[in-house]
C-alpha cells in the first residue's frame, strides 16, 4: 500500500507528469504527429508552470491549512497525551545526537512548548525508519531530551511508515496505557488525515497544526513567476491529497466497531 502511494503520487507530482507529457511531446513529434506534439508540449508546460507560481501553489495548498489555523499553547486545552508524528527529520544528523531536522520541525518544537505549558505529561513520538536506519522517533526523542524533557516522560513507537500505522501502532500504546484525549502534532497539510485516522481509532483529537506553508504574504518574487519553492509546496500538496484519497478508498477512515 505504501508503495502503491507513492508511485501514484509521484505520476501525478507536476514536475514527473510535465516532464512524461514533453517526452510524449518528443515522441509525437518525430513520428510526425505534430498537432499532438503541440498539445503535449503545452499541457506539460501547463503542468509544471501552474503549480510553480503562488496563485497555483495556494489553490492546492490553502484547502488543506485553512482547515487547522495555528494555535498557541494558551488557546488549547489539556489533555493525556501529546502525539508527534514523524516526518520532521531526513535521519540522523551527521554531527552530534539527534535528527537532522528538515522544514517540519516546527512540529518538534511545539511538542516541547505543549509539554512545559503543562498540557499533557506524555509525549508520544510515533515514526519508524528503514531497516538500516535509526528509527525516527529515537531521533526525535534525543532532540525533545536535548530540550531538557525528561526521557521518562517519552513514549516511542518506532515501527510505523506511514500515517495509517501512526495511528495502530501509537493508538495501541495509547490504549495500553489509558490514554484517549490527544493533543496531535503535525504539519497543517497533514492533519487532515492524520486526524481522521487517529479518529478512526476511536481517540478524541485536538488537532495541533504546526508547519504552514501557505505564505501570508507574497514576498519579492511576484505571484506568476514560477519557483522551486512554490512547486515544492505544490507537490507536498498533491501527495496530500493523494493520501486522503487512497486512505478513503481503503476504508482508513472508518469508525472502528470492536478491538
Amino acid at each position: 500500500m505504501l508503495l502503491a502511494t507513492k508511485l501514484l503520487s509521484l505520476l501525478i507530482y507536476p514536475l514527473s507528469l510535465g516532464m512524461l507529457l514533453l517526452l510524449i511531446a518528443v515522441i509525437s513529434g518525430a513520428i510526425g504527429r505534430r498537432g499532438l506534439s503541440w498539445l503535449m508540449t503545452l499541457l506539460g508546460f501547463l503542468v509544471i508552470y501552474f503549480p510553480a507560481t503562488e496563485f497555483g501553489s495556494e489553490a492546492l495548498m490553502q484547502p488543506l491549512e485553512g482547515r487547522h489555523p495555528a494555535f498557541s499553547p494558551e488557546e488549547l486545552p489539556a489533555a493525556q497525551a501529546i502525539v508527534l508524528l514523524g516526518g520532521a527529520s531526513n535521519g540522523a544528523a551527521r554531527f552530534g545526537r539527534g535528527a537532522d531536522l528538515n522544514d517540519a520541525a516546527d512540529r518538534v518544537m511545539f511538542a516541547a512548548e505543549l509539554y512545559f505549558a503543562g498540557k499533557a505529561p506524555i509525549i508520544l513520538i510515533s515514526g519508524g525508519a528503514p531497516e538500516t536506519m535509526q528509527p525516527e522517533a529515537e531521533l526525535l526523542a534525543q532532540q525533545l531530551q536535548a530540550l531538557q524533557i525528561p526521557r521518562k516522560q517519552l513514549l516511542l513507537e518506532t515501527q510505523s511508515r506511514t500515517t495509517f500505522d501512526n495511528a495502530v501502532m501509537a493508538g495501541e500504546m495509547l490504549k495500553n496505557a489509558g490514554l484517549q484525549h490527544i493533543l496531535l502534532v503535525t504539519s497543517a497539510s497533514h492533519m487532515r488525515r492524520a486526524s481522521a485516522v487517529f479518529v478512526a481509532q476511536g481517540f478524541a483529537v485536538t488537532a495541533v497544526a504546526t508547519d504552514h506553508q501557505t505564505p501570508l504574504r507574497v514576498g519579492p518574487v511576484p505571484g506568476w513567476l514560477p519557483t522551486v519553492e512554490r512547486l515544492g509546496r505544490s507537490t507536498q500538496a498533491i501527495h496530500e491529497w493523494v493520501g486522503y484519497w487512497v486512505y478513503d478508498r481503503l476504508g482508513y477512515f472508518a469508525a472502528r466497531t470492536a478491538d
